[in-house]
């Protein structure tokens, strides 16, 4: 039993290592694909002031390196939908690409090596096209969100609940409870309006008729 228990400790304590392992890798390769990335990025700032152009550049290291960081913590950690976990895969796919190929073009253009047309497209208009696949990316899992889908299903259930009692109200107006009431109330209304514009006169004698019609003793 101790044997079994000492095992479970000593496996547990070593998957533990392993995995810390894993990411201190993912975060070396990370840093090093952020080095290159903003040599890419730079020179597509070089309109700007040398300090705006720099943090510009990374600003765009930042959303291509931290998504792909974000994408592997959502995986084990927080991720739980099919929909999120198929949409985290594949932009963990596509930015291991996209690290690769900015190392890859970094490294041809330091030795002087001449860059194939695919990487020339690549700096001209390829790297800049990853930003709008990375909000697409953060987008997707966003709306996918199993919380959100339920407060979304909630907020549409509390709108038809609504919804059907204001159009229960609605009904209840036609009907002949309310009309004979709304009638009813007509009536004391047309009385307290009559007595009004009578005045307090009207439920006085006139003046002289107790004169007049008084019996002679």
């Amino acid at each position: 039993m101790n044997n079994n228990v000492q095992e479970a400790f000593k496996y547990n304590r070593a998957r533990k290592n392993v995995i810390i392992g894993g990411m201190v890798i993912l975060l070396a390769i990370t840093a090093l694909s952020c080095v290159s990335s903003y040599q890419i990025y730079k020179d597509g700032f070089t309109d700007f002031p040398r300090e705006l152009q720099v943090a510009l550049a990374m600003f765009a290291v930042i959303v291509v390196e931290g998504a792909f960081v974000w994408l592997v913590y959502g995986f084990t950690r927080a991720f739980s939908s099919a929909m999120e976990r198929l949409v985290s895969l594949f932009g963990m796919g596509f930015l291991v690409v996209v690290m690769l190929l900015n190392l890859v073009t970094h490294f041809m253009m330091v030795k002087g090596i001449p860059l194939a047309e695919f990487q020339e497209s690549w700096i001209a208009w390829g790297a800049v096209s990853v930003f709008i696949a990375v909000l697409l990316i953060v987008l997707a899992i966003t709306l996918g969100d199993p919380v959100i889908r339920l407060i979304r299903l909630e907020l549409r259930f509390k709108g038809k609940q609504e919804e059907t009692i204001l159009a229960a109200k609605t009904d209840a107006l036609d009907s002949d409870k309310i009309q004979h009431a709304m009638a009813e109330r007509a009536d004391i209304e047309a009385d307290q309006l009559a007595t009004r514009i009578l005045g307090p006169q009207a439920t006085r004698p006139a003046i002289g008729y107790g004169s007049k019609n008084r019996p002679l003793d």
